[in-house]
């Protein structure tokens, strides 16, 4: 399918599904799921209503895949979720209305507790669970092991607050020897984790440059202090200057392909 033709598609899927995931970050999620550079499966910690958990899903079964894994507790225990409560029924509903509830493995319950069983390869990352640091840490601590070689890490709210997606990629990410290709889609921040140093350092000035990009931010965010306007109004910039995703074609160009 031509991927025009499945972002359409996905769009469709999502009609009346709430989501806190923009347009330009849906293609972008459809991109890394449907143009794999690494073997293994795709994983999602958070997964809300199932509006990323459609994309992954739709863009995953167009690249052949035959499962993709979805982590989510569907109840609000931290205090950066929404009021206490369960939307695990409505998350139910929307995947059975975009045909993809047979699809997707569900592992209802704490990101830690799956990592305990966890054995298959990673081939898409996707972070957007809790933000606060120590937890965005943890999850992408807990799961790094079983990152495939050409694996691709995305974080949801990069550019949001709390500050715990921006600062781990940003420093456990962007500052890391092990990932190469890299950038800014709207508020997802990604990276591709490489095995070979020499691969990865073709990319250390992309990275350099995006690290210096978050500086101002990170600074801003882990301060004591209010967040100041300026720092709001320099969020808004990055946000418009990374607006766009790259088409397929650019995409591939940027990544190595090690499946």
């Amino acid at each position: 399918m031509h991927f025009r033709n499945l972002v359409r598609e996905i769009r469709e899927a999502l009609a009346g599904v709430e989501r806190t995931i923009k347009g330009y970050e849906i293609d972008f999620l459809a991109l890394i799921a449907a143009y794999p550079a690494a073997g293994g499966c795709v994983l999602e910690i958070g997964a809300f209503k199932g509006a990323s958990t459609i994309v992954l899903s739709k863009a995953a079964c167009a690249a052949g895949d035959d499962h993709i894994w979805t982590v989510d507790p569907f109840t609000n225990p931290c205090e950066t979720d929404l009021p206490e409560g369960t939307c695990y029924p409505e998350f139910q509903n929307n995947l059975q209305r975009a045909g993809m509830d047979s699809f997707v493995k569900v592992f209802k319950g704490l990101s830690q507790d799956l990592a305990k069983e966890w054995r298959e390869p990673i081939r898409v990352l996707w972070i957007d669970g809790d933000h606060r640091y120590e937890a965005t840490k943890q999850d992408f601590e807990l799961f790094r092991p079983f990152l495939a070689d050409g694996a691709i890490v995305a974080f949801h709210d990069v550019l949001g607050l709390p500050s715990g997606p921006l600062r781990v990629f940003a420093n456990d990410v962007l500052l890391s020897r092990e990932f190469g290709a890299c950038g800014l889609s709207g508020t997802v921040g990604w990276a591709q984790f490489v095995k070979d140093r020499q691969l990865a350092a073709r990319h250390s000035e992309t990275k350099a440059k995006l690290r210096r990009a978050l500086a101002a931010q990170i600074s801003a965010t882990t301060s004591s202090m209010p967040v100041p306007r300026i720092a709001r109004w320099r969020q808004l910039l990055l946000r418009n200057r990374y607006r766009q995703s790259p088409s397929p074609k650019q995409f591939l160009q940027r990544v190595e392909v090690l499946r």
